[in-house]
């Protein structure tokens, strides 16, 4: 078994755990920006949708029972039959209110099926919100942790090499060859050998 290991991507390392933070940062702020906007949505149908449309709802109906007071008063005062201009506002009237109770009843359906319907959203949601903030810092512990190991490893590795280098380095280019027993470097042959 090796006694050492050959280092290069430390330094890769670290960039991958500088890109891996950043990522991170992001990507919880849209995971939490989707939680939120669930929320708002949910808010923004029961309250202020369906108490515009219960608004609107009273409005129109009060509108229609004018119009037809008045279209009863017409036809009261002129003894004949209901004024066309006036049975126009009672139908006009009529319509407006229909429009809004059906506006009001699209709400509350959506108001009571919203939430059936983005729940298994807004759990999934969850999860990945657990995943970004629990096992990912998990992982980046994990990489600081490497690279602290990889240091401490490069400084010993770096500290034994040069306290036991050779006085005098060996004159060819080539790197010496290490023996069977892994013990003192044996120099290459120079010349052809002969039994």
């Amino acid at each position: 078994m090796a006694d050492h290991v050959h280092i290069r991507s430390v330094d890769d390392i670290d960039r991958f755990r500088a890109h891996l933070l950043t990522f991170l940062s992001g990507a919880r702020a849209t995971v939490e920006e989707a939680a939120v906007e669930v929320a708002r949505q949910q808010a923004w149908l029961d309250l202020d949708r369906r108490k515009h449309w219960e608004g609107e709802v009273w409005r129109r109906q009060r509108k229609l029972e004018e119009a037809r007071q008045t279209l009863f008063q017409e036809s009261i005062a002129t003894q004949r039959g209901p004024a066309s201009f006036h049975q126009m506002q009672v139908h006009r009237a009529e319509r407006s209110l229909d429009e809004a109770r059906e506006k009001l009843k699209h709400i509350q359906f959506w108001s009571r099926n919203f939430e059936n319907r983005s729940l298994p959203m807004v759990r999934q949601v969850e999860q990945l919100h657990t995943v970004l903030t629990v096992d990912m810092a998990h992982a980046v512990h994990f990489l600081n942790q490497s690279l602290a190991a990889l240091d401490a490893y490069s400084d010993r590795r770096s500290f034994v090499s040069t306290s036991t280098a050779p006085q005098s380095a060996p004159s060819s280019d080539e790197p010496p060859v290490v023996g069977p027993d892994g013990g003192e470097p044996i120099e290459p042959a120079t010349g052809n050998t002969t039994k």
